[in-house]
């Protein structure tokens, strides 16, 4: 098995609005995706519209994503892209690059993710024959980054 890099996927987030302390559902954060793009070899597409991310707070102070997304590409597909196999594992770091506006590394922290990508176009069909991951960064201000590997 070999890791395939197919694209940087970066997203510019809004918010939190919450926590949603004492649901019975667990406790969420909620982020607006306000841009976004997929860029890579054989894609190139941006955020089509605003989307979200409901992240799930666990006891273990594990934060897991719950992200929708809707993208176009530059030749007019439409692209889905949905994780919510992912894990924040929080560091010092990347507490204070989300509260100051700051970077990290991928090895500043574990942020993790399996992505998920569904299209009716036949030339993106090998979005949806194959499986993804990506290891995910703060990237400045309000931004995310990660790099989305192809399982080959």
């Amino acid at each position: 098995m070999q890791l395939v890099h197919e694209m940087t996927y970066v997203e510019t987030i809004a918010g939190p609005w919450g926590p949603t302390t004492g649901s019975p559902f667990g406790a969420r954060l909620c982020w607006q995706v306000t841009s976004a793009s997929l860029t890579g070899l054989r894609i190139h597409a941006d955020l089509a519209m605003p989307g979200a991310d409901w992240i799930r707070l666990g006891p273990d102070g594990i934060r897991r994503q719950d992200q929708r997304l809707t993208f176009t590409t530059d030749d007019d597909a439409v692209i889905l892209l949905s994780y919510d196999n992912a894990l924040i594992r929080e560091s010092p770091a990347f507490l204070a690059a989300l509260n100051t506006g700051g970077e990290t590394s991928t090895e500043d922290q574990y942020m993790r993710m399996v992505a998920h990508f569904d299209t009716g176009d036949p030339r993106y069909a090998w979005l949806t024959s194959s499986l993804f991951i990506g290891a995910g960064r703060v990237a400045g201000d309000h931004r995310i980054e990660y790099q989305i590997h192809r399982l080959d």
